[in-house]
C-alpha cells in the first residue's frame, strides 16, 4: 500500500513504444515525458476525433441536441426567458415511458437447442445459477432500471441513447465511467493526490487547507465505512453527443458495432484528472459549461474552479486496444491496454433508437412534434389573450352627475353593499354609468383538436395512455385507439428488449470471465456455486441462450391479464390432465403433440407463462414409465390368476374322469377285461405326452421307412 500512496512521479512513458527522453526527472505530480511515437499516435487519434466531429451529419445532430433538451424542459430556445404554456414534450414523454419500461426486465438463461442430451442436465443447473447472478449483478447492483429510464428519456429527446457497461476492479486501469462502484480505492486515490499536492512547492498558501483535507480523508479511510474493494459490473448512461463513431463508412448509427473505432468523450475537472491519471493536467485545452450540455473554450483569465478538460477514451476494434488522450496534451493519458474481460463483442456501448431513417442519426420525437406543439401553444396563448380583452368593463361619463367619490365607491364595492351616490334626482344612473363588451369569444377559433390529433398520429398517445378523456368516444373508437397504442408501444418495447438482451448476454459473458466460484457463492450460496462452469465464456455461450421475456418491461395491464388468464386456465388444466393420462398409457408422442399445441396457443395469446412448471415429466424415450411398469405387472398378475383357475378346473375334471371310469369298470359285464382296457389307455396317453412334436412339414417328401402306424390311443370300453 505504501507504493500506491507514494508521491513520486508517475511512470508513464516507455514500454513497447520506446524509452522516454533522458533528462532531469519530473517533479511531484508530473509524468514522464511521452516518446515521439506516443506523441504522433496520440495526435493521430485526436485528429480522427476532430474529423468525425466535423462530419456534417454528426455536427448537425450534436448542434440540435442542446436545443432539443431545452424544449423538453419547456423552454423556448429562441427566447429562453419564455416558457411554453403547455409542455406537451414532457407530457408525451411521461405518457410513453411507462408503456415501454415500467419494471425491471426478466432475464432468462436456457440451454441452446443443440446441447447434447448427456450435457443437458448440468447446463440446466448452470442456467439457473447464471440467471440469479445476472439479475443480482446487472439489474440490482448496477441499477439497471434507473439507467434505462434515463436512456429512454435521451432517446425520446435526442433520437439516440447510450449505455456503457464495464467490469470494475482496478480504478487505475478500468475504463472511465461516471457511476463507479464506491469503495476504498476512491479514498486511496484522493490521499495520493493530496500527498502530491502537499509535496508540491507551488502549493503556497493552500498548504494548511490541503493538510486538513488529507487528515480528514485518512480518518475517513480508517473508519472503513465503505467496502475494501469493489468488483463487479458498472453501468453508466452516456450523453448522446459524448459517443462519437470514428468511421466514415458507417452510414447508419445502428451499424456502430462494425465501426473501426468509437470515442467516448469525458469532461473532467483538474482535480478529477489528477486523481484519475496520477498527475497534473497542465497543457490541456480548457472549457466551461454553457448549459444544456454545451461546452465552450475557456477565455483567458476565467474562473479556474469551473474549468473542464476533455478526455477521449478511444476503443479501437482493429487493434483491440483502448487509448486515453486529452485535448491539447501530448501523448497518452495512461498507457494503452486491452481489457481482459470483454464479451464476444468488442465495444461496451449499447445503443437505443426508435425512429430509424436512412440518415446517420434517426428522428427524435421532439423533432417530430415540435411544430405541432408550437401550434397548440399559439392557440392557447391567443385564447388567453383574447379572453382577457373580451372581458366586460365599465364606462363612466366624464362631467356627469357622478362624482369621483361615487366612482371610487362603485369600483370598491363588495357583494351587496349599498352605495350612496350624488346626482340629479330622477336621472337614471345608466346615463352616467354603462357596462361595455367590445367583442365575443368563438371557441372554435381556438380549438387545439387538430394539433392534438396530429400528435397522437405521430406518437401513438391518446386518451387511453393519458388516463383522461379529452373527447367522448364510442366503445369501438376507444378500443381501436387502445389497440393502436398497444401496437406502437409493443414495437418500441420490442426494440428496447432487444437491446437489453444484448446487454444481458454481454454482462453474463463478462461475469463468466471475471467471477470466481467464491464470488458466485456470495450470491447464490456454496452449493449452487458448484455449478458455475470452469469452461471459457465462448464454450459456455455456445450452449446457452440469454433472453429477456417478451413484454416483461412494459406497464402491466391487469384487466387484460385477468381476462386472458380466465380464458386460458381451463385450457391449460384440461391439457395437463390429458397429457398426464397419455404418459401413463405410454402414448408419449401424442402427449408431446398436445404440449406443443398448448405452447402455440400461449404464443398466440402473447403469454409468458412458464408452462413446464404445470406439466408432468415426460418419460424417457425407449424406457417405460413407472406407471406402465405397474400396469404391466397388474396384467401379468391377472393372467397368472386366470391360469391357476383353469388348472384347478382341469384337475377337477380329471378327478371326475377317474371316478367315472371306476364306476364303469365296476358295472361292466367283465370287470377284469374293462380294467385291462383302461390301463392300456392310460399307458398310451403317457406315450403321447412323452413323444416330441413332429417337425414341420417340408416340400421334399420323406422316404417310406416301412414302419407300421402306431396303434389306436385308446380302446373302447365294453
Amino acid at each position: 500500500m505504501a507504493g500506491a500512496m507514494g508521491s513520486g512521479p508517475v511512470q508513464y512513458g516507455g514500454g513497447d513504444q520506446g524509452q522516454a527522453q533522458q533528462g532531469e526527472g519530473p517533479g511531484p505530480g508530473e509524468r514522464q515525458p511521452p516518446t515521439e511515437q506516443e506523441k504522433a499516435h496520440a495526435k493521430l487519434l485526436l485528429d480522427r476525433v476532430q474529423s468525425a466531429l466535423r462530419r456534417p451529419a454528426i455536427k448537425k445532430a450534436f448542434d440540435e441536441f442542446p436545443r432539443q433538451r431545452k424544449l423538453l424542459a419547456g423552454i423556448d430556445p429562441s427566447n429562453e426567458n419564455k416558457k411554453l404554456r403547455t409542455n406537451l414534450f414532457f407530457a408525451n414523454l411521461a405518457m410513453i415511458r411507462p408503456q415501454i419500461y415500467a419494471k425491471d426486465p426478466e432475464y432468462t438463461v436456457r440451454p441452446a437447442p443443440g446441447v447434447p442430451e448427456r450435457q443437458l442436465e448440468p447446463i440446466k443447473k448452470f442456467c439457473e445459477v447464471a440467471q440469479i447472478v445476472l439479475h443480482e449483478t446487472l439489474v440490482k447492483r448496477a441499477k439497471l432500471k434507473r439507467r434505462a429510464k434515463r436512456l429512454i428519456t435521451s432517446t425520446y429527446t435526442t433520437s439516440v441513447g447510450w449505455l456503457k457497461a464495464i467490469w470494475q476492479e482496478d480504478k487505475r486501469q478500468d475504463p472511465l465511467i461516471a457511476n463507479q462502484i464506491k469503495d476504498t480505492q476512491d479514498n486511496l486515490l484522493r490521499i495520493e493526490q493530496l500527498r502530491r499536492q502537499v509535496d508540491d512547492p507551488q502549493v503556497g498558501t493552500d498548504l494548511d487547507a490541503k493538510l486538513a483535507e488529507l487528515r480528514q480523508t485518512l480518518e475517513g479511510l480508517m473508519g472503513q465505512a465503505e467496502i475494501q474493494l469493489a468488483r463487479g459490473i458498472a453501468l453508466d448512461f452516456v450523453l448522446s453527443e459524448d459517443i462519437i463513431v470514428l468511421d466514415q463508412s458507417v452510414l447508419e448509427l445502428a451499424d456502430y458495432e462494425r465501426a473501426s473505432a468509437i470515442a467516448h468523450r469525458i469532461w473532467m475537472t483538474h482535480d478529477k484528472f489528477e486523481q484519475t491519471f496520477g498527475y497534473k493536467c497542465t497543457k490541456a485545452k480548457t472549457y466551461v459549461e454553457r448549459g444544456a450540455g454545451q461546452m465552450a473554450a475557456q477565455e483567458a483569465g476565467g474562473d479556474k474552479a469551473n474549468e473542464l478538460v476533455c478526455v477521449y477514451e478511444i476503443w479501437e476494434q482493429a487493434s483491440n486496444r483502448m487509448f486515453h488522450v486529452c485535448d491539447g496534451m501530448e501523448g497518452y493519458c495512461r498507457p494503452p491496454q486491452t481489457p481482459n474481460w470483454t464479451g464476444q463483442r468488442w465495444y461496451p456501448f449499447f445503443l437505443l433508437q426508435f425512429n430509424d431513417t436512412e440518415d446517420l442519426y434517426p428522428l427524435s420525437d421532439i423533432t417530430l412534434i415540435e411544430d405541432l406543439v408550437r401550434e397548440y401553444n399559439r392557440n392557447r396563448d391567443d385564447f388567453v389573450r383574447d379572453r382577457e380583452d373580451s372581458l366586460p368593463f365599465t364606462v363612466v361619463r366624464k362631467g356627469g352627475s357622478l362624482t369621483d367619490a361615487d366612482v371610487t365607491a362603485i369600483r370598491n364595492r363588495k357583494g351587496n353593499d349599498v352605495i350612496m351616490v350624488e346626482g340629479v334626482g330622477n336621472n337614471p344612473i345608466g346615463n352616467d354609468l354603462q357596462s361595455v363588451t367590445l367583442g365575443s369569444i368563438d371557441p372554435n377559433s381556438y380549438t387545439t383538436d387538430p394539433a392534438r390529433s396530429d400528435i397522437e398520429q405521430l406518437l401513438g398517445g391518446g386518451d387511453a395512455a393519458r388516463g383522461t378523456v379529452m373527447k367522448a368516444k364510442t366503445a369501438t373508437e376507444a378500443e381501436i385507439m387502445a389497440q393502436g397504442l398497444r401496437g406502437r408501444s409493443a414495437e418500441r418495447q420490442d426494440t428496447l428488449e432487444e437491446m437489453l438482451t444484448e446487454l444481458g448476454s454481454y454482462a453474463l459473458q463478462v461475469c463468466l470471465r471475471k467471477m470466481t466460484p467464491a464470488d458466485v457463492a456470495q450470491i447464490v450460496g456454496e452449493v449452487a456455486a458448484q455449478h458455475w462452469p470452469t469452461l471459457t465464456a465462448e464454450q459456455v455461450f455456445e450452449q446457452v441462450l440469454v433472453e429477456v421475456r417478451g413484454g416483461s418491461t412494459g406497464k402491466p395491464d391487469r384487466l387484460q391479464e385477468q381476462d386472458r388468464w380466465t380464458k386460458l386456465q381451463p385450457v391449460i388444466e384440461k391439457t395437463v390432465l390429458t397429457v398426464s393420462e397419455l404418459y401413463e398409457k405410454g402414448q408419449v408422442r401424442l402427449g408431446q403433440a398436445l404440449v406443443a399445441m398448448l405452447r402455440e396457443t400461449l404464443r398466440r395469446f402473447d403469454e409468458r407463462i412458464e408452462l413446464d412448471q404445470f406439466l408432468p415429466e415426460a418419460p424417457e424415450q425407449g424406457k417405460p414409465s413407472p406407471e406402465m411398469l405397474e400396469q404391466e405387472l397388474q396384467q401379468v398378475k391377472a393372467q397368472f390368476a386366470t391360469a391357476v383357475e383353469e388348472l384347478d378346473k382341469l384337475r377337477d375334471q380329471l378327478e371326475k374322469g377317474y371316478v367315472g371310469a371306476a364306476a364303469q369298470i365296476a358295472t361292466a359285464a367283465d370287470p377284469l377285461q374293462a380294467a385291462m382296457a383302461f390301463g392300456q389307455a392310460l399307458q398310451a396317453l403317457e406315450v403321447v405326452a412323452k413323444t416330441p412334436e413332429p417337425p414341420e412339414q417340408s416340400d421334399t417328401p420323406e422316404p417310406d421307412t416301412g414302419q407300421m402306424q402306431p396303434p389306436p390311443l385308446a380302446a373302447e370300453l365294453p
